[in-house]
């Protein structure tokens, strides 16, 4: 799919549709939330109109980190018997050779956490004895 340019108009239609807007953290980590992993490259995206439109894209830093990305969504009012409304985006991770795929809900004025486990790949040194 392409990536569409943000001005034109189904675009402009989806920020009409969402002039909310939703906070989105990213946590990259390993053993179990023990090691935090930088440089995981990251996409947050969404698909309007059949073509892909990447909101955002970066890498997490030596926290293995990414806040606040804010995103579009729909607007909520504060009425507690009518359930939220929120609004999907499609997030990639890689790193090394992993391709993570995940998918969150967003909602207005609401942070929400994507934790993202990876297993970093293991090399070792070897040499033949007396080489």
């Amino acid at each position: 799919m392409n990536e569409i340019m943000f001005n034109e108009d189904s675009f402009k239609n989806f920020l009409d549709e969402n002039k909310g807007r939703g906070y989105l953290n990213i946590r990259a980590y390993a053993a179990n939330f023990a090691i935090p992993m930088s440089g995981v490259e990251v996409k947050v995206s969404k698909i309007i109109d059949n073509k892909k439109v990447v909101f955002f894209d970066g890498v997490t830093n030596e926290s293995g980190i990414i806040s606040s990305i804010i995103l579009p969504t729909p607007i909520n009012t504060s009425n507690d018997l009518e359930v939220p409304k929120s609004i999907t985006y499609d997030i990639w991770a890689k790193y090394d050779d992993q391709d993570l795929n995940y998918v969150v809900s967003m909602f207005s004025d609401i942070s929400v956490l994507q934790n993202i486990s990876v297993v970093p790949s293991i090399r070792l040194e070897t040499s033949i004895y007396g080489g």
